[in-house]
């Protein structure tokens, strides 16, 4: 499907789906707060989606407990940046989000392959950014 028209049908299954490719479960109700995917030369999948206090917790728990995480980056300073050569996730947090960045070897099926996910640390959002670059 043209991704216009896919962004006009895109369901809270299809969040779902998404963020269950990346290990990523929601236990509870969400509202999908943004959704849109195009590019002329590059290609990107955005989606935000306001989800539960407990969701939230669990997620930042997960982010924060896993291996390698950097805590509070000055992202002016050094901004952390996934490797695409070795596949491994990159978990670290900045002033305002909680972040989950990596690439994986084989594309997904809307062709990308580089993925940033974002945790709000003073909302309940959670935004997922896919691109094929």
């Amino acid at each position: 499907m043209s991704p216009w028209i896919s962004d006009w049908t895109f369901s809270k299954n299809d969040a779902l789906k998404i963020l269950a490719e990346h290990n990523i479960e929601l236990k509870d109700d969400f509202k999908i707060l943004k959704n849109g995917s195009g590019g002329f030369m590059d290609y990107a999948h955005t989606l935000k989606i306001q989800i539960s206090d407990s969701d939230k917790s669990r997620i930042a728990k997960e982010i924060r407990e896993s291996k390698g995480f950097l805590e509070v980056v000055d992202f002016k300073k050094d901004y952390p940046s996934a490797d695409y050569e070795t596949f491994e996730k990159l978990n670290f947090e900045t002033k305002n989000y909680l972040n989950r960045e990596y690439y994986v070897k084989e594309p997904m099926e809307d062709g990308t392959k580089h993925f940033h996910f974002q945790l709000s640390k003073t909302k309940n959002e959670l935004q997922y950014i896919g691109r094929d670059e």
